[in-house]
């Protein structure tokens, strides 16, 4: 019976200490999102909690993903291919859900892959679930022209 009540204590201790850093960190973390480009080209990857807003003359193609996700990481290159092919017709970002709940909130992600497609005027369009380079050239051809 001791040992059960140690070992409840340390994950109830272990709780509250995940619990408090996690409110400090967001409590430190800058109100404005911040965004890196590795290569010029490539999508932005979307590394800070935030909303993210309509380019007034662009749209804006966002991947919602996770390192865990299969169907994710086999969606990676084709979103990145299809972002050089598109360069100056569309802004192109990834959205890592675990690391950007808020965002994944933003655009209502239940399940990822997801693909949105954030227009100038602030409409929405999106799927989810793994695509071809095919289909996704068909998604977003419809909103870039």
């Amino acid at each position: 019976m001791t040992l059960r009540k140690l070992l409840l204590s340390v994950i109830v201790g272990a709780t509250f200490v995940a619990c408090g850093s996690s409110d400090s960190a967001a409590k430190e973390t800058n109100t404005k999102p911040e965004m890196t480009q590795v290569k010029e080209g490539e999508p932005i990857v979307y590394t800070l909690n935030s909303t993210i807003s309509p380019d007034k003359q662009l749209p804006t193609v966002i991947d919602f993903s996770a390192t865990w996700c299969g169907p994710c990481r086999r969606f990676a290159p084709i979103f990145e291919e299809t972002a050089k092919e598109y360069k100056g017709k569309a802004i192109f970002m990834s959205v890592d859900v675990d690391n950007s709940p808020e965002t994944a909130r933003q655009f209502e992600v239940s399940a990822i892959p997801q693909v949105s497609i954030l227009m100038p005027d602030g409409t929405i369009t999106s799927t989810v679930g793994f695509m071809d380079k095919d289909q996704f050239v068909d998604f977003i051809s419809k909103a870039v022209k």
